[in-house]
């Protein structure tokens, strides 16, 4: 009876589980109606009916929030505040992970994919998936006789549901999964060489060839070449609408009222405490500490064990260390807010002297009426700067205007004022000149004019001269150092050591002993590919070079390669098979899942919503 209880809840879990991935999946049939005929004609989407569409597949706002209440809740379950920043995160996770569903469901249907009973007989009898296995777990791991037994068991849970997820989701993924797979070949070569990488050690010495070496042989690009560079290029200087702010703003912060409120509730706790209330029950109803916090409906009363000098914020540990044993004292002001502390015992452990104690903290937040004066204030400065202009309202409410510049439709920072999407939105929403009325984010109310609008297109050439500027002199400084490079090993085939040519170009960097694994990264040279492929085709005593790395130029002398473990070689080769297997197939998947990304028409309305 106990487990066909424990079944029974485990399943309600998992069905749920099972019905989130189900949400990402759905197809648009019978889920959409009164759709315009006109619209679908055309090829578009409207806002109205859906957040997006994947080569026509409707993404409606329903699954959309579907998706985001479960994976906000996902998140609140793990106890963590959700702020802006955070909201817009998970959106844009939702809304990935609906395009990536959408585009496997079509592939799915393109390459025939179907399912048969027999498969998913096969699949539950040999081939349980995790979301299955998990209704069975004892002592956290899978109950094989259990499961057999209820595989068997007419009637003992209800395997309808599992049977139609399998069919419509989990078998077609798997094996659309394995027929991407089937180009994830790794020879035999490969396996050696990544041994080869792991546990041969390479003892070389090297010279590199950094930019630094060539910096002051390289003159600053002409402006005619910069130019003629950025005309070379222009799809590199493509950009998109940017809009242009100007901005006021009021932090959410406390004031000198909330401080006092807030201390004259620590003086009424205090007296509390010092009447012999209990203290534990005291900490338990009023601090802020999220640590104290054991379950939702019991705590640690306020207790912080021993501790020694150096372990606490100064301010409380001299409060702490002053008082004597049975002691409630503060308020004590730390980073953290202000602190009661009660002083159950001391002791000597050693040589240290440790204090035994409880706390209660309170938060010194903003109050309501703090919050409704910064309202009200950005309020009437909204009313004036729509009445009498931007910059008159600044005048006359005396307050500090900020600028941000080339806001894009999508960006979640502002300025100063950091993650602040709504204040991205109304600007997007908005015409050239505009005032906004009052908008609020996690920490700030403001107001914001909008100043300007720069046209998608090709970014002006002035605009763009940074970064002309920069690619040029990374090319010339690598052409530089290339050549130097070549002259160099030149004069090393002819005779000339690592050390005379150190000598004669203190800017060289210059190795004189290393040994490495070639899965690790060497001094100076870092690791990069093609010093690993140089150096796995090298034999003791080769000069090779010069050799591409991310900071310039290598020449590498080879002094030592040790030998090769046989009997390590026939304990890993069957593991990093499988490892190197493993990862061609997340590499092929990914490649995979961005052409298809590419290549389709995607259709974004969040703008309308969010």
């Amino acid at each position: 009876m106990g487990m066909m209880t424990t079944l029974r809840n485990r399943m309600h879990v998992v069905l749920w589980a099972l019905l989130a991935l189900f949400i990402l999946s759905m197809t648009v049939g019978g889920l959409v109606g009164g759709a315009n005929i006109i619209d679908q004609l055309l090829g578009r989407v409207s806002p109205s009916e859906a957040i997006g569409a994947v080569n026509g597949s409707l993404i409606t706002p329903d699954q959309f929030n579907q998706a985001v209440n479960a994976r906000m809740e996902a998140t609140r379950n793990s106890d963590t505040q959700i702020t802006d920043q955070q909201m817009d995160g998970i959106r844009e996770e939702v809304w990935n992970a609906f395009i990536e569903e959408r585009l496997t469901e079509q592939a799915i249907d393109d390459l025939g994919i179907t399912v048969a009973d027999d498969e998913i007989i096969y699949q539950l009898e040999h081939n349980p998936p995790n979301e299955i296995q998990r209704l069975f777990y004892d002592n956290n791991a899978f109950d094989r006789d259990t499961y057999n037994q209820a595989l068997n068991t007419p009637g003992m849970i209800d395997w309808a549901p599992i049977e139609s997820w399998m069919r419509h989701f989990y078998i077609p993924r798997f094996k659309l999964q394995q027929f991407i797979n089937m180009s994830a070949i790794v020879s035999d070569d490969d396996v050696k060489n990544e041994f080869i990488k792991r546990n041969v050690d390479f003892t070389i010495s090297a010279l590199h060839i950094t930019s630094g070496a060539v910096e002051d042989a390289v003159q600053n690009p002409t402006d005619d070449e910069m130019l003629a560079n950025y005309k070379s290029r222009l799809d590199d200087f493509e950009q998109d609408e940017k809009r242009h702010l100007s901005y006021v703003s009021w932090a959410k912060a406390p004031n000198a009222e909330d401080t006092l409120n807030v201390i004259g509730e620590i003086e009424t706790i205090m007296a509390q405490a010092r009447n012999e209330q209990n203290f534990v029950t005291l900490a338990n109803i009023h601090t802020q500490d999220p640590g104290n916090q054991v379950s939702p409906d019991s705590g640690r009363g306020g207790d912080l064990g021993w501790f020694g000098k150096g372990q606490m914020v100064p301010a409380f540990e001299t409060a702490a260390f002053s008082a004597q044993k049975g002691d409630v004292v503060g308020p004590v002001l730390s980073q953290f807010g202000y602190h009661i502390i009660k002083v159950e015992d001391f002791r000597n452990k050693g040589e240290e002297k440790q204090v035994k104690a409880r706390h209660i903290l309170l938060k010194v937040n903003i109050g309501q009426n703090t919050q409704s004066n910064y309202r009200r204030k950005a309020t009437l400065f909204s009313y004036d700067a729509q009445d009498y202009g931007f910059s008159t309202a600044q005048d006359s409410h005396k307050v500090q205007p900020m600028s941000a510049k080339s806001i894009g439709e999508k960006d979640v920072f502002l300025g100063t004022l950091g993650p602040f999407r709504s204040a991205v939105r109304w600007a997007f929403n908005a015409e050239e000149g505009a005032i906004s009325d009052p908008i609020e984010s996690n920490d700030y109310y403001a107001v914001f004019s909008l100043d300007s609008i720069t046209p998608a297109g090709v970014a002006p050439f002035e605009e763009s001269k940074i970064q002309v500027r920069a690619f040029l002199s990374r090319e010339m400084e690598n052409n530089a150092a290339e050549k130097l490079a070549i002259e160099l090993k030149d004069l090393l085939d002819g005779g000339a050591s690592f050390s005379s040519l150190k000598k004669d170009n203190d800017k060289l960097d210059l190795i004189p002993s290393d040994i490495k694994k070639l899965s690790g990264s060497f001094i100076s040279l870092g690791k990069s590919d093609q010093v690993t492929g140089a150096l796995l085709n090298a034999k003791t005593g080769d000069l090779i070079g010069p050799v591409k790395t991310f900071r310039g130029y290598g020449i590498i002398q080879v002094k030592n390669i040790s030998s090769f473990d046989s009997t390590a070689w026939n304990i890993q080769k069957d593991l990093i098979r499988l490892d190197l297997v493993r990862q061609k197939q997340n590499r092929i998947y990914q490649s995979w899942m961005t052409d298809l990304i590419d290549n389709a028409e995607i259709v974004d309305n969040r703008k309308y919503y969010f």
